[in-house]
């Protein structure tokens, strides 16, 4: 890096002639941000020195060797909670419609509603095939084995660490302000920044949880845009400037392309390049309008989804394209319960205790209750206080840094803390990009507090500082573990949560499915029983409740839970699922014709399901038809041919029939 960079020139200089030594404590500080803009300079003060490559080199590799450390042993925990919903279940997925929309956008965006599939599919591949298409490449490696699905992710994290690295450095080595900015201050800032990002247990979420591979693609594609944006604005050869800026466009549309968070970006670049480069507002918005001409993509195509969906244009329903079809909530109850969440983030940040999958949360009303009053005094607080600083510090460049960071955090999070209600009101991976913020803030603040002594003290200082550091990323590392150890097992991470949200019915429910599959059906059906207790109209707890029956051996309260699913659903028995239920169970009652009526009847809409002709096979079977069950055995077996279980059911299938063939 350092290499690359003594090619380059600095205000008519090449960088070895501008790199002169570091002024004294007693310097005389820098002209004022308004003289130095009026120069008409990029800059006209020399830039701190920056570190030789083998420091670069040392720092990239640790970044690197953490971010395994702490990950690379969870990837072969299973998939789980939305992992099935948006992968394995997922129909635009399985069928690899990455980028289809392309051809025919209003087929593509209604094809859930014909097929009696979630709306939010479409949205999801409309509004992020580039994550998806990442998905498709693993899937094509090693179909839904978890193991290389993670260890792309712990890559896709890791290189966030180093970009995050990267732009720092750029930053302080190009600003205005950084005059007079030690090398060790640039090295420790940046170091310090990414070190925590990578060690901290809320970025688990991000990594360990498959699905938010969304999460940390969009900010590995959004840290390539910013570097390659602010890595332009100090080349002198034009062709290379566009170049950069080019590839800063590239990436920040692949990011759009990848999750919303990316919408805000070009903001943060116009931002960065004003306040902490230094340059002047109306400079920074026409180096910055290139990204800023790409944020109309996203909201473009929100409205053009739910329009397809909604047969016309539709303000409304564009604004809740995402907002929850159960329990939706208005844009000022969200707005105003986010204030409080946005808190929960920080404090998580500082202190990270209690973190959770699904968490319980309450929503608010009103800016005048208890919790939103503390939140909007702890936030007023944190912009005020950075504000102040900012104001008497102009000069230092870790205060302007300080400011901008707090702005990032706000900018950040209100794509999913302001702008569109959400399902769920708290998701830890939605503080991923916002913590980057944080988490730089932080090291500007130590490395003044390392440098802002003199004597013995500062000698103390300059050793305990970093010493502080080091100690903190050693206990977030340690509780990253901590929590990723909760993640080994579908069972061990819903109990988790369980014991966290026991008042949530999803959290339960989960938590019963973890237990079916590991053929615990005892204890699946005290969780089914307990969300129903939550939530009595839960249609897929009574569902599994009902399969975990059957298991048991208890088909008269299976088809009694069955029934009750469907009084609360008319529509229920044309879902093969329910359907296929209410056979099983009819079946284990002895109400033989009826089951017989209802698998016909998913047969009739899915003619080479596999599970209803086995289940209808053995009805014929037990009811001494076994012609009739190889019928349909041999059905599944042209569809499922390597079935163990169809081979045994055939087996005894023509057993049963040459007996009856037998003379008596």
């Amino acid at each position: 890096m350092s290499k690359r960079r003594r090619s380059k020139h600095t205000n008519g200089k090449t960088e070895a002639q501008a790199a002169t030594p570091t002024p004294a404590i007693n310097a005389p500080a820098p002209e004022p941000l308004s003289r130095v803009e009026n120069k008409g300079e990029e800059s006209a003060l020399p830039a701190p020195r920056g570190a030789g490559f083998g420091v670069h080199a040392a720092v990239v590799g640790v970044l690197l060797g953490l971010c395994a450390s702490l990950y690379v042993w969870t990837a072969d925990f299973p998939m789980a909670f939305d992992d099935h919903t948006y992968l394995k279940d997922n129909p635009f997925f399985r069928s690899g419609s990455t980028f289809e929309y392309l051809k025919d956008f209003k087929e593509f965006a209604t094809r859930p509603a014909r097929i009696g599939a979630d709306p939010d599919y479409a949205v999801n591949a409309i509004m992020r095939p580039v994550s998806y298409a990442s998905f498709q490449m693993n899937y094509k490696l090693d179909g839904f084995n978890p193991h290389w699905y993670r260890l792309v992710n712990v890559a896709i994290h890791a290189l966030n660490s180093v970009l995050i690295y990267a732009m720092v450095t750029v930053l302080l080595r190009r600003s205005k302000l950084s005059a007079g900015l030690r090398r060790s201050s640039v090295l420790f800032i940046a170091a310090a920044s990414a070190l925590l990002f990578a060690a901290h247990p809320l970025a688990t979420e991000s990594v360990t949880y498959i699905i938010q591979r969304f999460t940390s693609l969009v900010v590995l594609l959004s840290l390539t845009s910013l570097c390659l944006h602010f890595a332009s604005v100090s080349v002198e050869r034009k062709w290379a400037r566009w170049l950069l800026r080019g590839g800063a466009v590239v990436s920040l549309l692949l990011a759009m392309q990848t999750k919303e968070d990316a919408f805000m970006i070009p903001l943060v670049a116009v931002m960065l390049d004003w306040l902490v480069m230094g340059a002047g507002l109306r400079k920074a918005v026409l180096r910055g309008l290139p990204l800023l001409l790409c944020m109309p993509l996203i909201p473009v195509l929100v409205f053009m989804t739910a329009a397809a969906q909604r047969g016309g244009f539709d303000f409304n329903a564009a604004m809740n394209i995402v907002n929850s079809r159960d329990t939706p909530l208005n844009h000022w109850q969200y707005f105003v319960s986010e204030l409080t969440v946005m808190t929960h983030y920080l404090r998580q940040m500082f202190w990270p205790k209690g973190m959770n999958l699904d968490p319980e949360w309450p929503v608010y009303g009103s800016l005048f209750q208890g919790p939103v009053l503390m939140a909007l005094a702890v936030l007023t607080g944190m912009v005020l206080t950075a504000w102040g600083l900012f104001r008497r510090f102009r000069q230092d460049v870790r205060f302007v840094m300080v400011f901008a960071c707090v702005a990032w955090f706000f900018v950040t999070i209100s794509v999913s803390s302001a702008l569109t209600p959400l399902p769920d009101l708290v998701a830890e991976h939605r503080s991923y990009l916002p913590s980057i913020g944080i988490f730089i803030l932080v090291a500007c603040l130590l490395d003044w507090l390392r440098s802002s002594s003199s004597g013995a003290r500062a000698r103390m200082m300059q050793v305990g500082v970093p010493v502080l550091a080091l100690a903190c990323v050693g206990a977030l590392s340690w509780k990253t573990c901590v929590r990723n150890n909760v993640w080994r097992t579908r069972e061990s991470l819903w109990e988790d949560t369980v014991a966290k949200s026991p008042g949530k019915y999803r959290t339960w429910g989960n938590l019963g499915a973890a237990y079916s599959d590991a053929g615990k059906n005892e204890k699946a059906v005290q969780c089914f029983r307990e969300a129903l207790k939550v939530e009595p109209r839960f249609q897929n707890g009574l569902l599994n409740l009902s399969n975990s029956l059957l298991r048991l051996n208890r088909p008269k309260e299976a088809l009694d839970t069955t029934m009750q699913l469907i009084s609360l659903d008319k529509n229920a028995t044309t879902k093969p699922p329910v359907a296929f239920t209410l056979g099983l169970s009819l079946a284990g009652v002895g109400r033989y014709d009826e089951a017989v009526a209802v698998f016909r009847d998913i047969l009739r809409a899915i003619p080479n399901d596999v599970q209803t002709h086995k289940a209808l096979g053995l009805v014929y079977h037990q009811t001494g038809l076994p012609h009739r069950a190889l019928d349909h055995y041999h059905v599944a077996e042209s569809v499922q041919p390597n079935d163990a279980q169809l081979k045994n059911l055939i087996q005894a299938a023509e057993v049963a029939l040459a007996e009856k063939g037998r003379p008596r």
